[in-house]
C-alpha cells in the first residue's frame, strides 16, 4: 500500500521516505529541524539567551587589582615631578613671573612720590640697585634723604608731598642689535653681565599734583626683561 510522506508529499512504499528521509530516526530530526515554526525558534533564543546569562552569573567575577599605598605615593611623586618640570620651563621661559613691563615704570615714579626707596630701587637690576646701596652708605645717607635730595627739584616745584598718576601708551621692540649694545653698556657702567630676553621702549605720561602746582611730564623708558622680572635701563626725554 503506497504511502505518501508528511514532510514532503511525495509517495513512497517503505519505512521511510526515498525522497526526503522522512522516517528515518537520524533523518527525522533534521527534517522536524528543517520545519520548526517561529515561536519555536524564538523560545530556543530565549533559552539559549537565559543560559548564556546564567553562565556569565556563574563565572568567577575578576577583582580589580587595587594600588597599594606604595605605588599611590609613587604616582603623586611623578605627577609633583612633571608639574615642577612645566612650571620651572614657565619660569625659565619668563611666561610666569615676569610680570607686566610697565611695572617697573610704576613703582619708579610712586616711589618718587612716596618717598619709598625700596620700591624705588627694585624698578633696577640689580647691578644698577646697588650703585644705589653703595653711594647712600659711602656719603652716610638715610633711604628717606637720598630720595629726596635725589629730586629736589620735583619738591621745590609740586611742594613737599605730592602724588604721581602713570599712564604707559607706545611700546617699541628694541631690535636684537639695540640689546646687544644695552647689555654692553650695562657691563661697562656696572660691571654687572645681564643677559636681557627683550627690551622696550615705552612712552609713559606722569601726573604730577602736589600742595605748589601740578605738573605732567613725559618719559622715554627703556625696560629690559633680565631672567623672570622686567627692569628699568634707562630714563630719557622728559620735559613739561
Amino acid at each position: 500500500m503506497a504511502k505518501y510522506c508528511k514532510s514532503c508529499g511525495a509517495e513512497y512504499k517503505g519505512d521511510y521516505c526515498d525522497k526526503c528521509g522522512y522516517g528515518k530516526p537520524v533523518e527525522r530530526s533534521k527534517t522536524f529541524d528543517k520545519y520548526k515554526s517561529n515561536r519555536q525558534r524564538k523560545e530556543e533564543r530565549q533559552q539559549n539567551a537565559a543560559k548564556r546569562e546564567k553562565e556569565r552569573a556563574a563565572a568567577p567575577k575578576r577583582e580589580k587589582k587595587k594600588m597599594t599605598t606604595p605605588q599611590i605615593v609613587i604616582v603623586i611623586v611623578l605627577l609633583a615631578g612633571i608639574i615642577a618640570l612645566v612650571v620651572w620651563s614657565l619660569f625659565r621661559a619668563g611666561v610666569l613671573g615676569a610680570g607686566d613691563k610697565t611695572e617697573p615704570i610704576v613703582n619708579y615714579f610712586t616711589a618718587i612720590a612716596e618717598n619709598d626707596y625700596d620700591k624705588y630701587v627694585s624698578a633696577f637690576p640689580k647691578g644698577l640697585a646697588e650703585t644705589y646701596d653703595d653711594y647712600i652708605s659711602a656719603n652716610s645717607l638715610s633711604k628717606d634723604t637720598f630720595i629726596k635730595e635725589s629730586y629736589s627739584d620735583y619738591h621745590e616745584i609740586l611742594g613737599e608731598n605730592f602724588t604721581a598718576e602713570i599712564t604707559c601708551g607706545r611700546e617699541e621692540k628694541l631690535t636684537t642689535e639695540e640689546i646687544i649694545r644695552s647689555e654692553d653698556e650695562y657691563m661697562r657702567n656696572f660691571g654687572d653681565d645681564i643677559s636681557i630676553k627683550e627690551a622696550y621702549r615705552v612712552s609713559a605720561e606722569v601726573s604730577f599734583s602736589g600742595e605748589k602746582s601740578s605738573q605732567v611730564y613725559n618719559y622715554d623708558v627703556y625696560v629690559a626683561r633680565v631672567g623672570w622680572h622686567w627692569y628699568i635701563l634707562n630714563i630719557e626725554d622728559y620735559y613739561l
